[in-house]
């Protein structure tokens, strides 16, 4: 082999060499950042492998009044009202205790309970025949109306009627307010991500149901000279 062509090879071969110490420079840099980010998100409790306990004792709560009051639609007596009036208040107030980057997943739990009472009734309308259902939608009027009135007597002495149901629903007001609404220090676009999980957990066969059955809850209330339902 010629000089020129030996000088040529190891010029060569430095070059490779020098190519692959780079590249494992980099992917060394690389592992170090990725390393520091994994921390810092550790740290920040972004990350988990496991369910925070503040989460997990807000699932159970959630999961003890679904499975209590969500069952027929909602409380039969303003004694049960009460008392899912006072479990609505624990979790809100335990939501609104945690970190932000922990609050969405929480008010997860909550929109599972909204939907579950909210469908119950729809099913327990359709599952009736057309002159069976007026009967419902009034015995329905009733359980609004023990919420109604267990709302009031949970809010403090002299408060405003703005943070009520209804309104507490759509801007996460007060404790009495429609379970699983956003807490009532969300942003903007806590409640718009919550609204279109809401949606999208949901199919277009329900939202026509819903859509009906809204009608004609809305049509007996003002029948029987009531107002919308608060909790809408």
């Amino acid at each position: 082999m010629s000089t020129a062509s030996m000088r040529s090879s190891v010029s060569y071969d430095d070059d490779e060499t020098s190519s692959s110490r780079r590249l494992l420079t980099w992917l060394l840099v690389v592992s170090v950042l990725a390393l520091l980010a994994f921390l810092l998100a550790w740290g920040f409790g972004w990350v988990r492998f496991t369910t925070d306990p503040r989460i997990a004792e807000i699932q159970k709560l959630q999961a003890e009044s679904r499975d209590r009051f969500a069952a027929n639609g909602g409380p039969a007596t303003l004694d049960e009202a009460k008392e899912a009036v006072a479990a609505m208040a624990q979790v809100r107030e335990k939501i609104e205790a945690l970190p932000p980057n922990l609050r969405m997943q929480a008010m997860a739990g909550g929109g599972s309970f909204f939907r579950s009472t909210m469908q119950n009734r729809i099913n327990a309308y359709f599952a009736l025949p057309p002159d069976k259902r007026q009967a419902e939608l009034d015995r329905q009027i009733k359980q609004e109306d023990f919420m109604r009135k267990a709302w009031e007597a949970s809010r403090p002495a002299g408060a405003g009627q703005a943070g009520g149901p209804g309104a507490g629903g759509a801007r996460g007001g007060g404790p009495g307010g429609p379970p699983g609404g956003p807490p009532r220090n969300g942003s903007e676009d806590d409640r718009n991500n919550w609204r279109k999980r809401m949606i999208d957990s949901t199919t277009p066969q329900q939202r026509a149901q819903f859509t009906e059955y809204r009608r004609a809850m809305d049509a007996r209330r003002d029948q029987l000279g009531m107002p919308p339902s608060p909790w809408r």
